[in-house]
């Protein structure tokens, strides 16, 4: 099982052929295959609003992809607003989860660490962006295969 939330960095370094100010044709099919055939779900509020996603700290409707296991990861986009995606990470056993907002182009916009329930968010730094672009890598594989 799968579930969608977005977190953001350059994904422009996950393909080779593809410079980062363009948009991700993988990051694309990703979102598309959400969309279509993600769960519903919803961001709950205190991490919409920590992400910058509901100023007036509101659930965001969202279609999702979860896989179970530790950690709980996870691949989610805004039904309303289809540029904001997250992708997230939840430790169980550690008590504290990641998300990374990234927009469809692929950047990361916005990091949010949750520990024991409560949200810091903060500039990613050069240890998120190289984590965001291993969950990023492992969605694409996932949601948007190379066909060879």
């Amino acid at each position: 099982m799968f579930a969608l939330l977005f977190g953001a960095a350059s994904l422009g370094a996950l393909s080779q052929s593809k410079p980062a100010s363009k948009s991700n044709p993988r990051l694309g099919e990703a979102v598309e295959q959400t969309l279509a055939h993600g769960h519903d779900a919803v961001l709950p509020p205190h991490i919409s609003h920590l992400l910058g996603i509901s100023p007036d700290e509101k659930e965001v409707p969202v279609k999702q992809f979860v896989q179970l296991g530790e950690p709980v990861r996870g691949f989610e986009v805004s039904t309303e607003e289809h540029n904001n995606i997250v992708i997230f990470l939840e430790s169980r056993a550690g008590k504290n989860s990641t998300f990374y907002l990234l927009s469809r182009r692929g950047i990361l916009r916005k990091v949010l660490s949750v520990k024991e329930g409560v949200g810091y968010d903060r500039a990613p730094t050069a240890a998120d962006k190289k984590d965001f672009a291993e969950q990023a890598q492992y969605w694409l594989d996932h949601l948007a295969p190379l066909h060879h």
